[in-house]
């Protein structure tokens, strides 16, 4: 007689393990290039089986985001002695979660508006203790300023935490605590009453090119921005473009792969050739480093269609153009890495190289949202956080 083999019991946390993966599979891949038989075979279960926690896709993209919001309740809301055993709580948290900014950043775009509305809510409520210590700590900032400074804080926390890999495990955390120490001593956003002196360009026509191929690069670059590479269709981009015909198009692009293609290789293309007459004109590399920076604000301000573009949808750029997008971003980051390095040398090269991604995040987060432009950052002070960021002098004059 055979002895009866025991039944196999699901685990119980079987339903965190698909958040999990699915977490990780969206962050690589993106949502759209993501299916349920992906995230089932990194879990080692059948696709039927997810559908038992989740009924789709979507629902599942919701519960990662949710799951990544409740994780960082924790460090927000502990009990501190002050600002700083916060602020190193919530480096701490983030550290543990590298790559959850990336999914919030670009995902969420992916779920319905009443969905993304109830998101932001929670994840607004799960910051405020860090608004309200910032304020307290602050008294002599208008709560338009304290926001700057939040976003800037929260981008810092983003960036350092995915980019930390290669730095001193160590090491990581005491530079995110310090750091985000220094942006809430900042001092130059105490007066003033807006974006009056160097803002945001307010959009009116919306003028295009009288060329047909670079009006379409304009209107889906900016349509990208808008709705996300994977909403919007051809004929979309062909209405945009001044009332072409979609089957027109293909006269100047092969399909919608090779629009973005052509939008992130001009933006990166323009960014590498401001950077160039930065190293033809500097003296020494503090100096041209200032100088991409004061480019870098300019375009993240004034192009920052391009630039939502080549931060979210580089996903869904074709395998075959990726590797030469990838190259020309990471020549970008290595030019500014050897000037910090040259300005910096106490800094190990993988710590100069996260300060650099960590300045590009809180110069695009701070040049993207509308309504901090409404509230008191204005070019100049974008500039100083970034100078503050990568530790060149604050009070330089402008490098233009």
């Amino acid at each position: 007689m055979t002895e009866a083999r025991p039944r196999s019991t699901r685990p119980r946390d079987r339903k965190q393990q698909i958040i999990a993966a699915a977490s990780e599979q969206f962050r690589a891949s993106g949502f759209h290039n993501v299916g349920i038989s992906d995230i089932a075979e990194a879990v080692g279960i059948s696709g039927p089986a997810v559908y038992r926690h989740f009924r789709g896709k979507q629902e599942l993209l919701h519960a990662t985001l949710a799951d990544a919001i409740d994780k960082n309740t924790e460090s927000f809301h502990g009990e501190y002695a002050d600002l700083r055993e916060l602020l190193d709580a919530v480096a701490a948290g983030t550290l543990e979660r590298r790559h959850t900014g990336v999914l919030w950043e670009r995902e969420l775009a992916h779920l319905p508006p009443e969905q993304r509305q109830e998101l932001r809510a929670r994840y607004v409520a799960t910051i405020e203790p860090l608004r309200t210590a910032i304020a307290a700590s602050r008294p002599d900032l208008t709560a338009g300023a304290v926001e700057v400074l939040l976003r800037a804080i929260i981008a810092v926390f983003a960036a350092m935490s995915q980019h930390a890999g290669k730095v001193d495990p160590a090491r990581a955390r005491p530079m995110m605590t310090d750091l985000a120490v220094l942006l809430c001593e900042f001092r130059g956003l105490e007066s003033g009453d807006g974006a009056a002196d160097g803002g945001r360009p307010v959009p009116r026509g919306r003028l295009l090119p009288v060329s047909r191929r670079e009006a379409v690069l304009v209107a889906a670059t900016r349509l990208f921005a808008e709705r996300g590479y994977e909403a919007v269709g051809m004929e979309d981009i062909a209405a945009a473009a001044a009332g072409m015909a979609g089957p027109s198009l293909y006269h100047h692009f092969s399909g919608k792969p090779a629009i973005l293609v052509a939008a992130l290789t001009r933006c990166l293309e323009a960014m590498l050739f401001d950077l160039s007459a930065a190293l033809e004109y500097a003296e020494e590399p503090g100096q041209a480093l200032d100088a991409a920076l004061y480019s870098f604000v300019r375009i993240s301000i004034q192009h920052g269609d391009a630039m939502r573009a080549l931060l979210h949808e580089i996903v869904n750029v074709p395998a075959e153009d990726r590797q030469a997008v990838r190259r020309m971003q990471h020549d970008y980051v290595a030019e500014w890495t050897a000037l910090l390095s040259g300005h910096r040398p106490e800094l190990s090269a993988a710590e100069a190289e996260l300060l650099v991604h960590t300045a590009h995040s809180v110069v695009t987060t701070l040049s993207q949202v509308d309504e901090i432009w409404t509230s008191r950052a204005r070019r100049q002070d974008i500039v100083a956080l970034g100078r503050t960021v990568l530790g060149l002098p604050v009070d330089a004059p402008p490098a233009d």
